[in-house]
């Protein structure tokens, strides 16, 4: 049957558009019901026949009622009323007939027209068939002139009729409720065939038009266990020829209280199967039209009034050709479950076809308009399966124009995609809609999803996937919605600026109302991203950014920060991670930096706010140059304002190439490598290296934070060595170090005070040598180096200790501000065992410092001034001569003769010289002066108490006044001096020893000057070899006015004890004339040996008297020989030089010192 002349269904003021081409897919065919059994159907062609034959028969009574007058109104009398019943049950196959009256009427054109009212058709059993408020029939005029009676028009008012669908799919129709079905048919199409077959009856050949009024239509669908009333219903019939059609009209009450209408049309070809039918429904519920057929069961899942048109016919064989429908969706939302969030949409329209052949859907348009978004699709679908009647599934394509988004204003303004395509199967029972993959033209970009969403126990259920190839980052941030993992979203949109990103992939999951899992992963390049808000933003950066769950990280494999100072910084492996995204505020963000860069540059970055870990330490961020390479990782919280005790930090690296002229100032300091860690409660930095040249090792540490100390540290190990001593312009003159050892100090540094320096060491491997006190300590002894100093623009040793083998000073040292040695106080010195006292050294620049002994005490007789082959009298190696001030509490020259008080300037050219003033032995007064000689010091002695100089030396305590004048030389023998001494006007007083001679020789008369005014001796002199323990009198004189004396001898300087022998000569002024002949000075003409031994105090005299009567020149014969120290077998002659065997002996003891 072509689709010519085929019946349209309009709604009042719109023009349905023509359906799209359908897309024909093959698909299933419908199975047809067997029909109902022949006995209702006969009962059913009764039924009709009766109530024709009851039509006719009234208006054949009714043409006798012309007489009364057209149009008026008659009523059948009772016994005809019964008559007529009895006629009709005739007709009825046992159904029974009750109504309540019968009227009929002419109308003008001699037209009758009868009417029963109540009419009820019953069972035997008494059983309702069916029941109407009234039925009305007029005749056809032609056949009635013929002598036939049929109706031209019928009319049914108040009808009830009840439409099942069974299980199987086939339909029931019957008229009253709970009655027998009437009819029965595989489909509706059937089921309306079967009352096209009754007009082909020759009672109906003339009717035209019946109309059924008042209808009520329960409908009942059994395989959904639902059921419908359409109220207020018009079915009209019409036949034109062999052509019929039918129209009806409904209401609909929805279970949402709306009121909606359905409008059907049905038009075919008499005995033909052929028909064209259409539906127009206004304001019917989504879910009552999506059960209706396989075709609309799609609309299940929405909630909304739907108003539009079906149109579609039956092909020759019966089977329902392609269907078009016009759809208009209300506001309303989508909601395939009660448990799922609904999703709203203000309007929708649909246009598309329906194949049954082939189960296909074509969507010529579908337009949808919500708060969410709109856009508008097309494409096909395949029916999945029909269970019951009802669709399954579908599976589809579906392009997308024009789609905006902006679910529940996710986003700032609604996202546009221009094109969309997307393969899916729908499943709907359960709802579940997987899309195999979606296609989205973003610009260049294009997104692919795939994944479910379906419905579970207590909401949406969704699993999708998606991945775009490349975008903007500005594009990326306008599609995150700003629900979805909310802190990672406000960091990229914060932080990540410009660029591109690709290899993008997505992954959203949630489980009805729970929270969704989230997980993104992307690629970025040629960015800007920030990492820290403090920190300069990353220029041409790339990296990975990852959100997995509730862990967002986002990695820089390039880029570089350009920092305020330094240049460039690359930040390649940095990264930054929030561990949990859904902590609340204050959540730890952490960000793993690594840089590379100048140091400048990295200390820079140290160095801005909120850390500024260089201003806090007092250091310039340009301290040193080199290249960094450094990692660190940074905690702290993602809110404004942050504390920066809340900030938690830790980093270390490596710092290469390092040079600073800043970081000590005066001094270069290198470094091939330095490791630099750090965290937010210090900073350090270790390695080794040189400074101005000398190799080091150190370690600086400064510890920071809103309570710390600003004082920092700067600790290792530095060479000591000449070249120390040179670059640090210390100040100790060439030679005075040799060899390297290794100090461990420290620095301690604080804003805006000079540094403090501590150095300790063992001082193995280094020489150190004094030649001015013939000092020395060789490379591998071992000693103590111990100092702290203050660092600056002159640097001062604020305390020095130096211990070593034969030496230990403590002090202090001052320098110059151009460099070298100011002062070097030691108020505390030890050299051996031969001094201990106080010393300064005064620096004189270039030259080697002068010596200044402030206090303390020396033992001449054990330093090496006494040592001919120490070299200290000697050269000293030094350019030029040492000026040495001396003040003493005593110099000691022998074991029993020391100097107190002693005080003098010397000079170390050519050894030691220079003239002092002193104390012999804390007694008398003396001056001297220092030559060198022999290798060693020689000295002369001067004192205006000769006799007080003999007593301070414990020699001859009887003298008093007079000069004294002595000179001491050294000799080949260490420790022993040559000695002359000359005195004059010296007086001897009560000496025991002279008085015992001169009482022996009985001069009573000197006996008593002695023991009154004493002897004066004008002239005293003497040679004298000089040791530690005894002083060897070669030869001396003594002559006065009253008398002459010489002595030779030993005396022990320890004991007091003498050994001596000699020869008065009295009345020396009128014996001297004997002196020609005598082979002694102090000797006269005439006089008397002696010899005296024993204490100084009470010596013991031996004299010989005849040896006065021996004139001078034989008086060597009763002299005897010279006295002989115990244990010593050398021999002097009488001018101190040492004899041979058999020469005339004056002995000296072993082991004599100074």
């Amino acid at each position: 049957m072509s689709s010519k002349g085929k019946a349209e269904i309009n709604t009042a003021g719109e023009n349905n558009r023509a359906a799209a081409e359908a897309v024909p897919v093959p698909g299933p065919g419908e199975d047809r019901a067997e029909l109902a059994q022949a006995g209702p159907h006969r009962r059913r062609w009764s039924l009709l026949q009766g109530l024709v034959w009851l039509l006719a028969l009234v208006s054949f009574l009714g043409a006798g009622a012309i007489y009364f007058g057209i149009g008026t109104r008659l009523e059948a009398p009772d016994w005809l009323r019964g008559r007529v019943e009895t006629r009709i049950e005739q007709h009825l196959n046992g159904l029974q007939i009750e109504f309540g009256a019968i009227h009929m009427v002419v109308n003008k054109g001699w037209r009758p027209r009868v009417s029963l009212q109540d009419v009820v058709l019953r069972h035997p059993d008494g059983s309702v068939f069916a029941q109407l408020a009234d039925a009305e029939a007029s005749l056809a005029m032609r056949p009635l002139l013929r002598g036939q009676i049929q109706p031209k028009r019928i009319a049914l008012s108040g009808l009830f009729a009840a439409l099942r669908r069974n299980g199987d799919g086939s339909f029931a129709l019957s008229f009253a409720d709970g009655a027998v079905p009437s009819r029965r048919a595989a489909s509706l199409v059937e089921l309306i065939e079967q009352w096209d077959s009754q007009l082909q009856k020759p009672v109906l050949a003339a009717l035209t038009e019946v109309e059924t009024s008042e209808l009520t239509l329960s409908y009942t669908d059994d395989r959904l266990g639902r059921g419908w009333t359409l109220d207020g219903g018009l079915i009209g019939l019409q036949r034109q020829g062999s052509s019929v059609s039918l129209s009806s009209v409904f209401s609909v009450l929805s279970g949402r209280g709306d009121v909606g209408t359905v409008e059907a049309s049905y038009a075919s070809e008499i005995g033909s199967p052929e028909a064209e039918f259409g539906v127009l429904v206004s304001d019917i519920a989504s879910e009552d039209i999506a059960v209706q057929s396989p075709a609309l069961g799609w609309l299940g899942v929405l909630r909304a009034p739907i108003s539009g048109s079906l149109r579609g016919g039956v092909d020759e064989a019966g089977a329902v050709l392609p269907v078009q429908a016009s759809l208009r969706i209300g506001e309303g939302v989508i909601q395939p479950a009660a448990q799922t969030r609904p999703v709203p949409i203000t309007g929708a329209r649909s246009y598309f076809t329906y194949d049954p052949a082939r189960q296909e859907l074509a969507f010529s348009e579908l337009a949808v308009q919500s708060g969410w978004g709109s856009g508008v699709m097309q494409g096909q679908a395949s029916l999945d399966g029909i269970e019951n009647g009802q669709l399954a599934g579908l599976v589809g394509q579906l392009r997308f124009t024009n789609l905006e988004l902006n679910p529940r204003r996710l986003f700032e303004t609604p996202v546009k995609f221009p094109a969309v395509d997307a393969d899916f199967d729908l499943r709907l029972k359960p709802f579940q809609l997987r899309l195999g993959e979606m296609l989205v033209r973003d610009g260049d970009s294009r997104i692919h999803f795939d994944g479910t969403v379906g419905v579970g126990s207590g909401g949406w259920d969704y699993d999708l996937n998606g991945s775009v190839d490349r975008a903007e980052v500005a594009r990326i941030k306008e599609l995150w919605p700003s629900v979805l993992a909310p802190k990672p979203r406000e960091w990229v949109r914060e932080n990540l600026h410009a660029g591109q990103l690709r290899d993008v992939g997505f992954h959203l999951r949630g489980r009805s109302s729970g929270k969704p899992f989230v997980s993104l992963d992307l690629a970025f390049e040629d960015t800007e991203v920030v990492f820290q808000k403090f920190m300069p933003p990353v220029r041409g950066g790339s990296g990975q950014l990852s959100l997995y769950g509730e862990r967002f990280v986002v990695t820089a494999s390039g880029g570089t920060v350009t920092a305020g100072q330094g240049g460039d910084v690359e930040v390649a492996g940095s990264s930054f991670i929030i561990p949990d995204v859904s902590a609340k505020e204050g959540t730890p963000g952490i960000a793993r930096i690594k840089a590379k860069g100048s140091a400048t540059a990295a200390l820079s970055l140290l160095n801005r706010e909120p850390l500024q870990v260089m201003d806090k330490a007092g250091l310039p961020v340009d301290l040193a140059e080199g290249m960094v390479d450094a990692q660190g990782t940074l905690s702290l919280p993602l809110q404004k304002d942050i504390p920066v005790e809340d900030i938690l930090y830790h980093y270390r690296g490596t710092v290469r190439g390092m040079l600073s002229d800043t970081l000590v100032p005066g001094h270069t300091a290198k470094a091939a490598l330095l490791h630099v860690e750090g965290d937010q409660g210090q900073v350090r930095i270790s390695g080794t290296g040189s400074l101005s040249g000398i190799p080091l090792s150190a370690g600086w540490q400064q510890e920071i934070g809103k309570d710390a100390a600003p004082d920092s540290r700067v600790e290792g190990q530095i060479e000591l060595s000449a070249a120390a001593v040179e670059a640090f312009r210390i100040g100790l003159p060439p030679g005075a170090v040799s060899g390297k050892a290794q100090g461990r100090y420290a620095v301690d540094l604080k804003p805006g005070v000079p540094p403090r320096l501590s150095l300790e060491s063992d001082l193995v491997g280094a020489g150190l040598r004094i030649p001015e006190i013939s000092w020395r300590k060789r490379e591998t002894a071992a000693g103590k180096l111990s100092m702290t100093a203050t660092l600056g623009g002159t640097a001062t040793v604020d305390r020095l200790e130096l211990q070593a083998p034969g030496l230990s000073a403590a002090g202090r040292v001052t320098t110059h501000t151009t460099g070298g040695l100011n002062q070097a106080v030691f108020t505390s010195a030890r050299a051996g065992d031969w001094f201990r006292g106080a010393v300064t050294f005064h620096g004189r620049g270039a030259a080697a410092p002068a010596i200044e002994v402030t206090s303390g005490q020396l033992d001449l007789n054990k330093s090496p001034f006494s040592d001919s082959t120490s070299g200290g009298g000697g050269s000293s190696g030094s350019t030029s001569a040492v000026p040495v001030t001396l003040r003493l509490q005593n110099l000691q020259v022998t074991e029993s003769i020391g100097l107190q008080n002693f005080q003098g300037r010397f000079s170390t050219h050519g050894g030691m010289n220079g003239e002092f003033t002193a104390r012999l032995n804390g007694g008398t007064p003396v001056a001297g002066t220092l030559v060198p000689q022999n290798g060693g010091t020689a000295s002369r002695i001067r004192s205006n108490d000769a006799g007080g100089v003999f007593r301070s030396a414990g020699m001859f305590e009887h003298g008093r006044g007079g000069s004294f004048d002595m000179t001491l030389v050294p000799v080949g023998k260490a420790g022993e001096y040559d000695g002359r001494v000359n005195v004059k006007n010296i007086r001897v007083k009560n000496a025991p020893s002279m008085a015992a001679i001169l009482n022996a020789i009985s001069l009573v008369g000197l006996l008593d000057e002695m023991t009154g005014q004493g002897i004066l001796f004008t002239s005293m002199a003497g040679r004298f070899r000089l040791g530690d323990s005894h002083l060897i009198l070669h030869q001396s004189s003594a002559v006065g006015p009253s008398m002459g004396l010489s002595l030779d001898g030993n005396y022990d300087l320890n004991s007091s004890r003498l050994n001596m022998r000699g020869v008065i000569s009295p009345v020396y002024l009128l014996n001297a004339i004997g002196r020609v002949l005598s082979p002694r000075d102090g000797e006269g003409l005439f006089g008397f040996t002696f010899t005296l031994r024993g204490t100084a105090n009470d010596p013991s005299v031996s004299v010989n008297p005849l040896a006065g009567l021996a004139p001078g020149f034989l008086r060597e014969v009763f002299r005897g020989p010279a006295p002989k120290v115990p244990g010593d077998s050398r021999a002097f002659s009488a001018d101190g030089k040492e004899l041979e065997d058999g020469e005339e002996l004056v002995r000296t003891p072993p082991g004599a010192n100074k």
